[in-house]
C-alpha cells in the first residue's frame, strides 16, 4: 500500500512540475515532519537555479485533492502529505491481506550465492564463527524476502593444515571420541598443534600427511575427508539449534579433483596473467595489479597466482573457486546428499560421484568473511576486472564483520582459547538463564521449547543489533533485557498481540474511522517494512531491521496503553483496533523471521 501511495504522490508531483514520475519517486519517504514527504524541489532547484522552498510551494499549490491525502502543503523545501483515514485503513487491510507475504518483493532475476560460515572442519564453532553464521543466515533471509533466488553455500577446507594435524592426532592416539565430536576433535587439535610447533619429527609426519591429502585417491585422503565430514555434521548440530541451514557444501578436495586443473589452464590463457621469465618470480604466473586499488600505493602490487612448480597459492585457488561460482568453468561437480535439515531442505555435498545439480552459475556472490580478509577479497575483485569480468567484479561482494567477544576475550583455534566460549556453551547458558525466569504453569517440555526460542532470540538479536563493521562485546544483561533493546522484548510484544486475540472470538475488520495519534504512529511504522527490507537487502545490513522491530514494539506498547482494544464500546473502533493489532502481529513475525528469530505463542 505504501508503494502505491508513493507512486500516486510521484504522479501528482510530476504532473504539477511537468516532470517524469520516475525521477520524483526516489525523493519520497516516510517522514517525522509529516506522514510522507517529497524533496523533489531540491533537484529542480539545481536545474532551474531557483530557491527550493519557492519551488515546493508552487508544486504544492497545484496538486489536486486526493481521497488518500487530507492535506498537501509545503514546509520549506519539502512537500508534505497527510494521509487520510481511508489511506490508514487501506494500509492495515493490505498488511492483513498479504499476511506472511507482507514485506516480500516480487521475484528478481538471477541467483545470489552467499558463502558462510566456512569454519575449519576440526573444531566446534566459537562465538566468532557464530557471528558469521547468524549474519549470513539473516542476510540470506532478507535477500530471499527481497525476491532473490538465494543459494546458501558452506565452503569446507578439508585439505588445510589444521585438518591434517587433527587426522594425525586421531591416527596416533588411543583416545576414543566422546561427547560432541567437534568439541572432542577441537580439544585434541589444540594438543597436536602444540606438538607440531615443538617437535620437528611430528611436524614432518603431518606435512607428509597433508601432501597425501592434497594428492587424493589414497587411504589418507579418504580418512581426512571422512574426519572432516564427521566434524561438519557435529558443527551442523550447533547450526540447526540456531535455526541455520544450507543448500550445498563445497569441499576443497573436490575443487582440487574437479575444477582446479581447468581453472589453472583458464588463468594461463588470460592476457592479464603472465609467466615471469626472470627475477625472483621466474616461472610463476602473475597478475599485474595497479599500484593503488583501495589500499594505498604498494611496493609490489603484482600477485602470484601459480607457483613455478605449478601449484596454486591461496589467491589462485580462491580465484578458481570464484570462476566456478560464476559459471566460467565447464567442469561440474557431482553431488550427494549430506544431511537432512530441520527446515525440510536436504543439504548436498560436492563429490566425485553422485548426480548433477544446478548449484553455482550465480549472477552475484557474497562472501561473509572477517574484516581481516578485506585485502584478499579485494584482490579477487581486481583480478576479475583484469580478466575482463567487470560485471562479475561488481557483483562480488565481501560482507565483512568485526570480532565478537565476551568482555575482553579473544579466540584462537590453535591456542584453544575458544574453550568455554563455543556457540554451544553460549546457547546452553542462555537457555538456563531463561528457564530460571519462566513462571508459566506449563509442562517441562513446553518450558524447554520456550527457553530455546527465547535464548536463540536473545543471542541472534544481540549479534545482529550491531552493524557488522563494529566489534561486539556480548553482555547478558542487554541480551536478555525484557524492557527493550533485545530479541525477547520484541518476542514479548508479539505474545501480547496473541494475548488480545485469545480473549475474544471477534474478528478484526478495518473501517475508515478517525484514527488517533497512537494508531497513526503504529500504522505508519508498520507501513515501512517493505522499504526497510529493500534497504537491508541493498546494504546487506540486518541491523536496520533490529531497530525497526524495536520501534514497532515500542509503538505497539504506546498504542496498547492509549487505545484500549477489547474494552472499546464502539464496534467499528474495536474491530479496527483488532485489525491494527493483527497487522502488528504480522509485521513483527515477518520481521523477526528475517532475523532468523521464531515467535513463541506465549512466554
Amino acid at each position: 500500500m505504501l508503494a502505491n501511495l508513493k507512486t500516486e504522490i510521484a504522479q501528482m508531483v510530476a504532473e504539477s512540475a511537468n516532470s517524469d514520475p520516475k525521477t520524483v519517486l526516489p525523493t519520497i519517504e516516510l517522514s517525522k515532519m509529516a506522514d510522507i514527504s517529497c524533496k523533489y524541489a531540491f533537484i529542480l532547484s539545481k536545474e532551474k537555479n531557483k530557491n527550493p522552498a519557492t519551488i515546493a510551494g508552487e508544486i504544492a499549490g497545484k496538486i489536486k485533492k486526493s481521497e488518500n491525502f487530507d492535506k498537501t502543503e509545503a514546509n520549506g523545501p519539502y512537500i508534505n502529505f497527510s494521509l487520510s483515514n481511508k489511506a490508514y485503513s487501506s494500509i492495515v487491510g493490505n498488511v492483513i491481506k498479504q499476511a506472511k507475504d507482507y514485506g516480500r518483493r516480487k521475484k528478481q532475476p538471477g541467483k545470489i550465492m552467499i558463502e558462510f560460515p566456512s569454519v575449519n572442519p576440526n573444531k566446534p564453532w566459537h562465538i566468532g564463527h557464530l557471528r558469521n553464521a547468524i549474519l549470513g543466515d539473516s542476510v540470506s533471509r532478507i535477500l530471499e524476502s527481497g525476491g532473490n533466488q538465494v543459494e546458501k553455500m558452506d565452503y569446507i577446507n578439508d585439505l588445510g593444515l589444521q585438518v591434517a594435524q587433527s587426522l594425525w592426532g586421531t591416527l596416533n592416539s588411543d583416545a576414543k571420541p566422546h561427547g560432541k565430536f567437534d568439541q572432542w576433535l577441537g580439544e585434541q587439535y589444540v594438543e597436536v598443534a602444540k606438538k607440531f610447533e615443538e617437535n620437528e619429527k611430528i611436524a614432518g609426519e603431518i606435512r607428509v600427511m597433508l601432501k597425501k591429502m592434497e594428492e587424493g585417491s589414497n587411504d589418507i585422503a579418504e580418512k581426512g575427508r571422512a574426519l572432516a565430514e564427521d566434524c561438519v555434521k557435529a558443527q551442523y548440530e550447533t547450526s540447526f539449534s540456531f535455526g541455520i541451514c544450507h543448500d550445498v557444501l563445497v569441499f576443497e578436495s573436490d575443487i582440487m579433483n574437479t575444477v582446479f586443473g581447468e581453472g589453472l589452464e583458464y588463468i594461463k590463457k588470460s592476457d592479464s596473467v603472465i609467466c615471469e621469465a626472470e627475477g625472483k618470480n621466474k616461472g610463476c604466473w602473475v597478475v599485474k595489479l595497479d599500484y593503488d586499488f583501495g589500499f594505498g600505493k604498494m611496493e609490489n602490487p603484482d600477485k602470484i597466482l601459480i607457483r613455478s612448480d605449478g601449484t596454486a597459492v591461496y589467491t589462485g585457488k580462491d580465484l578458481i573457486f570464484h570462476l566456478w561460482k560464476f559459471g566460467k568453468l565447464k567442469n561440474r561437480f557431482k553431488y550427494k546428499k549430506f544431511i537432512d535439515q530441520p527446515n525440510g531442505v536436504t543439504a548436498y555435498k560436492t563429490s566425485t560421484e553422485g548426480e548433477e545439480k544446478d548449484f553455482g552459475n550465480a549472477s552475484s556472490a557474497i562472501n561473509v568473511i572477517g574484516v581481516e580478509q578485506k585485502y584478499p577479497q579485494k584482490v579477487i575483485v581486481e583480478i576479475f576486472r583484469k580478466l575482463n569480468f567487470a560485471e562479475e567484479a561488481d557483483n562480488l561482494r565481501h560482507l565483512s564483520y568485526e570480532p565478537v567477544g565476551l568482555q575482553e576475550s579473544k579466540f584462537s583455534g590453535r591456542k584453544g582459547t575458544w574453550m568455554g566460549y563455543t556457540a554451544d556453551n553460549l546457547l546452553a547458558e542462555a537457555k538456563q538463564r531463561v528457564l530460571e525466569k519462566i513462571k508459566l504453569d506449563v509442562s517441562d517440555d513446553e518450558k524447554e521449547k520456550i527457553a530455546l526460542d527465547v535464548a536463540v532470540a536473545a543471542i541472534k538479536f544481540a549479534f545482529l543489533r550491531t552493524s557488522s563493521d563494529k566489534r561486539i562485546t556480548f553482555k547478558w544483561e542487554t541480551a536478555l533485557n525484557m524492557e527493550g533493546d533485545s530479541g525477547p522484548y520484541v518476542q514479548y510484544a508479539y505474545v501480547r498481540t496473541n494475548g488480545i486475540f485469545s480473549r475474544t472470538n471477534e474478528q478484526p475488520e478495518i473501517y475508515d474511522i478517525k484514527f488517533n495519534d497512537s494508531e497513526k504512529s503504529l500504522i505508519k511504522k508498520i507501513a515501512g517494512l517493505p522499504d526497510l527490507v529493500e534497504r537491508c537487502s541493498r546494504e546487506l545490513a540486518p541491523h536496520h531491521l533490529t531497530q525497526y522491530v524495536l520501534d514497532v514494539a515500542a509503538d505497539f506498547s504506546s498504542f496498547y496503553a492509549a487505545s484500549p482494544v477489547l474494552p472499546e464500546p464502539d464496534e467499528r473502533i474495536r474491530k479496527s483496533r483488532l485489525a491494527i493489532t493483527k497487522a502488528t502481529a504480522i509485521t513483527l513475525k515477518n520481521s523477526l523471521n528475517l532475523l532468523g528469530i521464531h515467535c513463541p505463542e506465549r512466554m
